[in-house]
């Protein structure tokens, strides 16, 4: 078995943000994850992906000390920090606005903007990303670092483990990016521009030079960004690392721990606040 040399600091992550600098954390973006994150939920069950029953079960438990059994891996689940479309999203709401973060009424959208494509971080955002350092470094097992590709992702994995960068592989991953379409903040950049802005990760899994998957006019459906955190866990089952950070988004965590990873506890399954990192322990068991 594998022990968990971190839990001490691993157990207090779930509460990290909410014992953070409030300024880091205003009213209007606490109220705004509680308004998203029943707004997925709702989207999640009206799509009829909760309950997907496959091939292989895959379950999770927040770290708490527990020794790691035989198969298991260690995931360090990293929300990025406030991008500015989450800004502007808070402000549209702080103003009377309702805004549908599923992107499913482009009306009134703030998503939708052209200024912000691939949104980049806030200052306070990325101050979120340098507060996770201690956390980070306190974490001394760390063998992987996989990140989406999209700005406020790579940006806030850089901010917030520079020590890591020249001691483990970094991998751009697009199974990890966020839900995609019609939100323009969620279309990344060209594969050169990031490539040049990240130049140690290994962004070899990127396809194209453009982002060809983002339609303009439809958004991602819950039941492929399901499959994609599937297709991505069992990429975890695969590699070698037993303990490894994604740097991701909120709508494909909540979909991964909801419809892929059976969550033991609502404390791992809800909506991640921006600068959260969360630790999971995951099985993988084969149905016959």
């Amino acid at each position: 078995m594998r022990y968990v040399t971190t839990f001490i600091m691993a157990s207090m992550m779930r509460e990290a943000p909410a014992l953070a600098d409030k300024k880091l954390y205003s009213a209007s973006a606490m109220a705004t994850a509680q308004i998203e994150g029943k707004q997925h939920y709702d989207e999640l069950e009206r799509q009829g992906v909760l309950g997907i029953v496959r091939k292989t079960r895959i379950r999770g438990r927040l770290a708490d000390g527990v020794p790691m059994r035989e198969g298991e891996k260690m995931l360090h689940l990293i929300r990025h920090g406030q991008g500015f479309h989450n800004l502007l999203g808070d402000l549209y709401r702080d103003f009377g606005k309702t805004v549908d973060s599923t992107g499913g009424d482009k009306s009134g959208n703030p998503y939708v903007r052209p200024e912000i494509e691939d949104s980049p971080l806030t200052a306070v955002g990325r101050q979120q990303a340098k507060a996770l350092r201690p956390t980070t470094r306190a974490l001394t097992g760390i063998e992987l670092v996989v990140l989406s590709p999209l700005q406020r992702a790579a940006q806030t994995a850089a901010l917030a483990m520079p020590h890591l960068k020249d001691i483990v592989p970094w991998i751009g991953h697009p199974l990890v990016q966020e839900t995609s379409g019609v939100n323009v903040c969620d279309r990344r950049r060209d594969r050169s521009e990031i490539q040049d802005d990240f130049p140690w990760v290994e962004w070899g899994r990127l396809d194209s030079e453009k982002d060809e998957f983002f339609d303009p006019d439809e958004r991602e459906s819950a039941r492929s960004v399901s499959d994609r955190g599937y297709d991505f866990m069992r990429w975890v089952r695969a590699r070698p690392e037993s303990e490894i950070i994604v740097a991701t988004h909120s709508a494909w965590l909540f979909t991964l721990l909801n419809t892929v990873i059976e969550a033991d506890s609502s404390d791992l399954s809800s909506w991640f606040l921006t600068g959260e990192l969360r630790s999971v322990i995951v099985s993988f068991e084969d149905r016959a």
